[in-house]
């Protein structure tokens, strides 16, 4: 097996019975190692994740004769401080650093990571980069390569399968042209990155906060939303319009007011008869035909004087309308949201309230739809369900197909240039960015691209045209095909 094990494109070879490690955290090995003595070190390298410091350790117990680590450069993420703690202090119960809380590899013996640390030096020179300070550290260090192990300490390595992922702790938004687009990515959101967390009931869960879904293309007929047979609500269960104006099922719930029927409040009654008498909509709809410009057409399903301490309050707390070019906004607030059981059955009700307002509004259309999530959580006896509904019916977006709401980019070239075009979503053109660089580029249209996927998408493109454009071949280069170099 060759050495290094790992990363052997990411470092330089020097003299193999130097004895030394140079650790250069954040600092680019091109500034310093050609100012450097020859044979001067064995290995030059660096330590840009506290990850790395299991690779790091790997590495040396595969070979021995590394004696001293000079650790210095710029340390951008707290590997140096996390490298310099496990050399001080250890590991704890949990096979993490002492201090600093970073998990090593489980696969490397606790044995074999303190044979490391009582056989390695560690010269803690952190933020020195100036390769002539280095270079006189180095030229002070003994350059000891007596193997402190008899053979070279090869162990095991196990590609990890993380349960949870890091993320936001609050803000994340969602968008999709309908309640069935969204519904599928939202399950994938929150079982992907929701934190795992007890709850008030008996049920553990999976939880993102304030999620912000945006939905711009559902029909308000119930007749044709987008509801699918594998949604965890019956389309017959969730309702129709009758001919009479009426709702049945979940729909007539959410929109018209209970009559008395035993149940404690519904969204309809809260909407439609707050305290048995205020109905909320008609209110709104007077508010907007007042005033196109009103920012007070709200309504509140939250009761101050009987909700704060009740069993089972309201999860549907505010909604808010806003008229903008003749179309019909609504945001919606949640405070809990059951996402796999509960929200698509809320964003259907919603959007035929949203609907019922564009009817009352003679002239107007509907515009888009935001639900906000405090709690978007999927409780445990429905991750089994939710992680197959996902296998069966979900498939990630692709990026040429999603739409930025902040426009549309052309690239092309005019060398020496790169040239980006940028388009309002309807295709008006609205400005031109030039530059001989993808990286000069990116900096000019990053703030322009609202969605992550169109971002990735466009820096690719920025990049191909980049290679094209360094090769002398413009006339490979065409956005959105693959790049032909060869010939």
């Amino acid at each position: 097996m060759e050495w290094p094990i790992y990363f052997p494109r990411n470092v330089t070879l020097g003299n193999p019975q130097a004895g030394v490690g140079l650790c250069l955290l954040w600092t680019p090995q091109d500034r310093v190692l050609p100012a450097l003595p020859p044979g001067s070190f064995t290995l030059a390298g660096n330590l840009y994740s506290r990850d790395g410091i299991s690779f790091l350790i790997r590495n040396v117990l595969a070979r021995p004769t590394i004696r001293t680590l000079l650790l210095c450069g710029k340390d951008m993420t707290g590997s140096g401080a996390a490298l310099v703690a496990l050399m001080e202090h250890g590991l704890d119960a949990q096979h993490r650093i002492v201090g600093d809380g970073t998990r090593l590899h489980p696969e490397l013996p606790a044995e074999a990571i303190d044979l490391f640390r009582h056989n390695v030096r560690l010269v803690d020179a952190r933020d020195t980069m100036r390769p002539e300070a280095i270079a006189a550290l180095l030229a002070e260090l003994p350059h000891n390569n007596q193997p402190f192990a008899e053979t070279p300490l090869i162990f095991p390595y196990t590609e990890p399968k993380a349960e949870a992922l890091p993320a936001e702790e609050t803000g994340f938004v969602v968008r999709a042209a309908t309640v069935r687009a969204a519904y599928l990515r939202l399950l994938w959101q929150v079982m992907t990155f929701g934190q795992r967390s007890a709850t008030q009931h008996s049920s553990d869960q999976r939880e993102l906060l304030d999620v912000t879904t945006v939905i711009d293309e559902e029909p308000t007929d119930p007749a044709r939303f987008s509801h699918a047979p594998w949604m965890p609500l019956q389309r017959e269960t969730l309702g129709q319009r009758q001919p009479d104006g009426s709702f049945s099922g979940y729909l007539g719930q959410f929109l018209q007011p209970s009559g008395g029927t035993g149940v404690s409040y519904t969204y309809g009654d809260r909407l439609r008869a707050y305290n048995g008498e205020i109905d909320q909509m008609a209110a709104l709809l007077a508010d907007l035909r007042r005033n196109g410009e009103s920012r007070r057409a709200v309504a509140s399903l939250w009761n101050p004087a009987s909700d704060a301490g009740a069993d089972n309050p309201p999860c549907f707390t505010h909604m808010q309308a806003r008229l903008r070019s003749g179309r019909v906004h609504l945001t919606a607030y949640f405070r809990s949201h059951d996402m796999y059981r509960a929200w698509p059955a809320n964003a259907y009700g919603l959007r035929a309230l949203q609907g019922l307002l564009v009817e009352g509004l003679p002239g107007a259309v509907a515009g888009e739809l935001a639900i906000i999530s405090h709690s978007a959580h999927i409780y445990a006896h429905d991750w089994d369900a939710t992680q197959e509904l996902l296998a069966h019916h979900y498939r990630a977006a692709d990026p040429r197909m999603v739409r930025d709401p902040r426009g549309s980019f052309v690239v092309s070239l005019e060398p020496p240039e790169i040239v980006v075009r940028h388009y309002t979503p309807e295709g008006e053109h609205l400005q031109t960015w030039r530059g001989e660089s993808a990286f000069e580029l990116r900096k000019q249209v990053a703030p322009f691209v609202g969605l992550l996927e169109h971002a990735l998408y466009l820096g690719g493109e920025l990049e191909k045209a980049e290679i094209a454009c360094a090769l002398g071949r413009p006339e490979v280069y065409r956005q959105d095909r693959e790049l032909q170099v060869r010939g």
